[in-house]
């Protein structure tokens, strides 16, 4: 979304010093933080303009079981939740205290994801690198686009989302 439009308000220092603690956590500038709590207000309420899908894939809402490691590293395997799948890309819900491991912000940070398609024996393991971290009541869901899959696993992605 292009930003045009500068908006400047009062507020209180309780306000301002928890808007600051809430962007420093997320990793946000507080300008991104304050439009992301806006946005998710605005769309709650159904007054929020709606955008044409800019996504070359559409997403599949989902809830599958999955497990999820630093491929950087031999650090232990998280439970998580894929929420959402397409071609491209998956979201998924892990706890807060597993981020650290999975995602320290550097653009070279990929992550393998494990899982299994709901009526299909055969797991599935994809590489992904995280493109968006955003904190959602105690967890944290990630927006993870694929990279270096394997052909036979992306190809059963394939058969079950088209």
């Amino acid at each position: 979304m292009k930003k045009e439009v500068t908006i400047c308000f009062r507020t209180s220092e309780e306000l301002r010093g928890a808007l600051e603690k809430a962007a420093q956590e997320d990793r946000r500038s507080l300008s991104s933080a304050i439009e992301l709590i806006l946005t998710d207000y605005l769309e709650k309420n159904h007054e929020f303009p709606h955008q044409k899908e800019r996504r070359r894939f559409v997403r599949k809402q989902v809830s599958i079981r999955a497990q999820v490691r630093s491929i950087d590293s031999d650090k232990q395997e998280h439970e998580a939740v894929i929420l959402d799948l397409s071609l491209s890309g998956l979201r998924v819900s892990l706890p807060k205290e597993s981020m650290p491991e999975i995602y320290e912000g550097a653009d070279h940070s990929k992550f393998e994801t494990l899982f299994t398609l709901p009526q299909e024996e055969k797991s599935i393991r994809l590489v992904c690198k995280p493109q968006r971290v955003v904190p959602v009541n105690g967890n944290v869901h990630v927006g993870a686009s694929f990279v270096d899959s394997d052909f036979t696993n992306y190809q059963h992605l394939q058969q079950y989302l088209v």
